[in-house]
């Protein structure tokens, strides 16, 4: 049995037409890809950042039902790549100060303003007790700002007004130990509290220069006072001295001792002279004479024989 011919093989070819048809599809299928990939990422599709000095709370959030649920905290900087539906709540970790200004009557019932500086950080890893307990990145407003402004107004009310600024630093150290006392269980940390620019009323500082006025007044009439009493003992003192010296010298001045100082100054009359003046001396006669009938006038030298 004779064998039957071989066919020739057909070529086919195709047309440039139907490749460029599948490029198109192929680009098409891309393109539906990529528009399905965005909008699901617009759903949910999330990459959370925590940045320097902060500590970042990542929570899952459905799209309808269910509620949110804490997944894992991170310290920043970091981020953990893209996620489904998972958000981020970055808290402040560092070191901030909060200012007060704060107006209060002092122990002296005057009237004082001041600022109230509070240096506070969280405390290391608390990210999640801070967001779930207190109130997130409102942290303070919620559970310090008024506690503190309390502290602050019960330990300075206890000071005069204008010995606020010499008892500074021991008003500081006061709060300082009552308010981390306060917060020792929950992840505030206290550094510092320090009390600065203190005014005072023009009508508290016209009061005091008032009261200064009447100090110095009642002061120099207390002076005034001490010296009158002291020239009254002075005066007394030296009465009594020369009430003390009479009446000494009463009770010394003998009649004998009268006569004897008679005497004497009778002698020293009769010897004055030339003597020593380069004169001739001069002959000079003192004649005595009794005076009164008890012969007072003349010396008496001696008491009862010749006289």
């Amino acid at each position: 049995m004779a064998k039957a011919p071989k066919r020739p093989k057909r070529r086919v070819v195709q047309s440039s037409s139907t490749g460029v048809v599948r490029f198109f599809r192929n680009v098409g299928i891309v393109c539906t890809i990529a528009f399905f990939a965005i909008i699901v990422n617009s759903m949910g599709g999330t990459n959370p950042f925590t940045p320097p000095g902060h500590e970042g709370y990542i929570y899952h959030q459905p799209i309808a039902i269910g509620q949110r649920g804490f997944v894992e905290a991170q310290t920043g900087p970091t981020s953990p790549g893209w996620r489904w539906r998972q958000y981020v709540t970055n808290i402040d970790m560092r070191v901030n100060t909060y200012s007060e200004t704060m107006q209060i009557f002092s122990a002296d019932n005057l009237e004082v303003s001041f600022e109230a500086h509070a240096r506070i950080r969280l405390k290391e890893g608390t990210v999640q007790e801070i967001v779930e307990r207190y109130s997130g990145d409102t942290w303070y407003q919620n559970n310090v700002r008024r506690p503190y402004r309390t502290a602050v107004r019960e330990v300075v009310r206890g000071y005069d007004a204008f010995a606020i600024k010499d008892e500074s630093e021991a008003i500081s150290d006061a709060l300082e130990a009552r308010l981390r006392s306060e917060y020792e269980e929950t992840p505030f940390e206290i550094l510092s509290i320090s009390i600065g620019n203190i005014n005072y009323p023009e009508s508290v500082e016209q009061r005091v220069v008032a009261n200064l006025a009447a100090e110095q007044r009642r002061q120099r009439m207390e002076v005034q006072q001490q010296i009158v009493a002291a020239e009254a003992e002075i005066r007394e003192i030296r009465a009594r001295g020369e009430a003390q010296a009479q009446e000494i010298e009463q009770q010394t001045l003998t009649p004998l001792f009268v006569q004897h100082e008679a005497a004497e100054l009778y002698r020293t009359l009769a010897s004055e002279g030339g003597e020593g003046d380069g004169r001739a001396a001069e002959a000079r006669v003192v004649v005595v004479l009794p005076t009164r009938a008890d012969r007072a006038g003349v010396p008496r030298i001696y008491e009862g024989g010749a006289q």
